[in-house]
């Protein structure tokens, strides 16, 4: 069950919408839909509405947090989902919101239709279903070259369903490029390293961290990072910091970028 979580929109709509679709016949088979209603009286988020987003999607097996605001700043709150859960700006929604208070819903509903069947194509194509996706690499910290670096931003696009062509043809090709057979088949960046999912799991993450692209990650879930060639190497990690090892060292990475002890 796919989960429709609409973040700012203003609660006397969240109330229009849910009788528009009572009226129409309600959402498709595979959705479910949930409100964190807005602050004030305009389309809008805050810090604590994107908690409860946040915390509500934790809840899901496969969350999409779809956000309404017109603010100006907006994108700093986006900040602080799109690396855990699955997110867009519904700007063309926003602007079909007056259609609630109407006779006449249709544009709303047909926007928010086109928009699930979207998100819908996104879960079933590139959403990660398991260890192996690439997009679990942490972006970071994974060396890749040419539109290979572009994996990660493909995967988190919207708007268009030629953006999830596009991002499908891109973990192929990202799969191609770095998916090597040694004893058996690992990740191996561009600097000889190889990033390992298999090692001894440690301890949970931190909420959110525990989530990526909309993906439950097993607990303890980390890549153990060590050079093809045993030699010693450095890398950095989502905050910036060089971590360094030894000779046939290895550091323990979290899909976000976190070392782990």
């Amino acid at each position: 069950m796919e989960t429709a979580i609409l973040l700012g929109i203003p609660s006397s709509y969240g109330a229009r919408l849910r009788n528009a679709l009572d009226s129409q016949g309600g959402l498709p088979a595979a959705w479910s839909l949930l409100f964190v209603p807005a602050p004030k009286k305009n389309p809008e988020i805050n810090i604590g509405t994107v908690r409860q987003a946040c915390h509500i999607a934790d809840k899901h097996q496969s969350p999409h947090i779809l956000g309404f605001s017109t603010q100006q700043h907006r994108s700093e709150f986006a900040a602080k989902i799109v690396q855990y859960f699955r997110f867009r700006w519904c700007d063309q929604l926003v602007g079909h919101l007056s259609s609630l208070a109407t006779p006449n819903p249709g544009p709303f509903l047909e926007r928010l239709a086109a928009d699930l069947a979207e998100e819908e194509q996104w879960s079933a194509r590139i959403k990660p279903i398991d260890m192996g996706s690439p997009l679990l690499l942490p972006e970071c910290s994974f060396s890749a070259g040419g539109g290979h670096k572009s994996l990660w931003r493909h995967a988190r696009s919207y708007g268009d369903e030629a953006n999830i062509e596009g991002a499908a043809k891109a973990v192929r090709e990202f799969e191609r490029a770095y998916l090597r057979k040694q004893e058996h088949y690992q990740w191996i960046d561009d600097r000889d390293l190889i990033f390992g999912r298999n090692g001894a799991r440690h301890a949970d993450a931190p909420f959110p961290r525990g989530w990526k692209f909309s993906y439950r990650l097993p607990d303890g879930f980390h890549y153990d990072i060590m050079h093809l060639e045993k030699r010693k190497f450095s890398i950095t990690d989502i905050g910036g910091a060089l971590h360094a090892t030894a000779a046939n060292g290895h550091i323990n990475m979290d899909p976000h970028g976190y070392v782990r002890g």
